[in-house]
């Protein structure tokens, strides 16, 4: 039987179980890594982690969603410290976030292609939920910026996710021309829902 952890000792458990499987998807990935090495790193019963993830896929999930919440959190920050924000100056914020994120344990997901598998484990409610919580952030982020009155906020959060979504192409595309590809494309985006923007800025 599983012992009643006190507040404390939640908060503790799930920030450590939170590192590890950080860890653990930087050096094995979400497939590799089993519950078992989760609970042996953590220190707890394979019975304790599951009073707080109902599957290593949800905690894997929960790690991506606060490290997505922090590097948007940090990118509004930059934004918001700004007088006005060009197209350009979109662009660069924007692509330092990607080369932030081509950095970060989530590489290697991104490298195994597990993002299809990992959601594929997630239940479909988890999926919108986040969908959803993409495009709070979105709005909290273009709040600094001066957006096009036709702009659907919605529409661009999709169109970061879209231009994520190239990491997972990079040999296709051409490992050469990607950072140059990366930064049209953004830019692209830029002067289509940026008042102000054009093609000569």
């Amino acid at each position: 039987m599983v012992k009643a952890f006190t507040e404390k000792e939640k908060e503790f458990i799930k920030t450590k179980l939170k590192e590890v499987a950080k860890e653990c998807l930087g050096r094995y990935g979400v497939k590799k890594t089993t519950v078992d090495q989760l609970v042996e790193m953590t220190g707890i019963s394979k019975g304790a982690f599951y009073k707080f993830y109902p599957s290593k896929e949800a905690l894997f999930f929960s790690v991506l969603e606060d490290y997505q919440n922090e590097v948007l959190q940090d990118l509004a920050y930059s934004i918001g410290g700004r007088d006005s924000v060009t197209a350009d100056d979109f662009t660069e914020l924007i692509y330092k976030l990607y080369q932030d994120v081509n950095r970060s344990f989530v590489m290697n997901m991104v490298r195994n292609k597990e993002f299809d598998y990992l959601l594929r484990k997630l239940p479909e409610e988890l999926i919108l939920r986040h969908h959803r919580f993409d495009d709070l952030l979105a709005q909290k982020l273009f709040a600094s910026l001066r957006l096009k009155d036709t702009v659907d906020v919605e529409v661009v959060a999709a169109s970061l996710r879209a231009v994520f979504m190239c990491m997972l192409h990079v040999r296709e595309i051409g490992e050469k021309d990607f950072d140059g590809v990366l930064k049209l494309l953004i830019r692209g985006l830029a002067q289509q829902i940026m008042e102000g923007a054009s093609h000569n800025e």
